[in-house]
């Protein structure tokens, strides 16, 4: 085999190895890997949070909330219901106010996150309804736009009696 053949043969192998490995990494989720997200997880703020300042005391927390079915089937697709702009490669945004990559969700302080998100919600006597309009806002344009699976919108479907 030639010098030139031989250079060709080496560029097109390493072509296709540079194609493959950039196929590979574009199909990753832009998401959390799925052993990181929690199957479920509780909502109370003001328990997990209590240094936030001026939260009314949380009478209905919402418990065993299916995180990881949201994050991974729920909410993919559903962009156009939600108060907040997200895409179905992060559908963390849903939810998470403000975040652009899992980094930020999982890489800050629980509480400082959720201290940033109260005041970008109005502050902390808006924050119930901040929390219903990314949730029961969701699920009630879901219902009216005829989806036959939205999710709860009854105070006692998320938060028990």
């Amino acid at each position: 085999m030639s010098k030139d053949a031989a250079c060709k043969k080496y560029r097109l192998g390493n072509l296709f190895g540079s194609c493959c490995a950039l196929a590979l990494l574009l199909s990753l989720p832009a998401q959390l890997p799925a052993a990181e997200l929690p199957e479920k997880t509780t909502i109370n703020v003001q328990t997990s949070c209590s240094q936030i300042a001026g939260l009314d005391p949380d009478k209905k927390e919402v418990k065993e909330f299916s995180h990881k079915l949201h994050a991974e089937k729920y909410l993919s697709g559903k962009s156009a219901f939600s108060a907040h702009p997200y895409t179905d490669a992060f559908t963390c945004a849903a939810c998470h106010v403000g975040a652009k990559s899992a980094e930020e969700i999982t890489g800050a302080d629980k509480c400082e996150r959720l201290t940033a998100a109260v005041e970008q919600g109005g502050g902390p006597k808006k924050y119930k309804e901040m929390m219903h309009a990314i949730c029961q806002n969701c699920h009630k344009n879901m219902q009216k736009a005829g989806e036959s699976k939205s999710g709860p919108t009854k105070c006692n479907e998320c938060h028990g009696k």
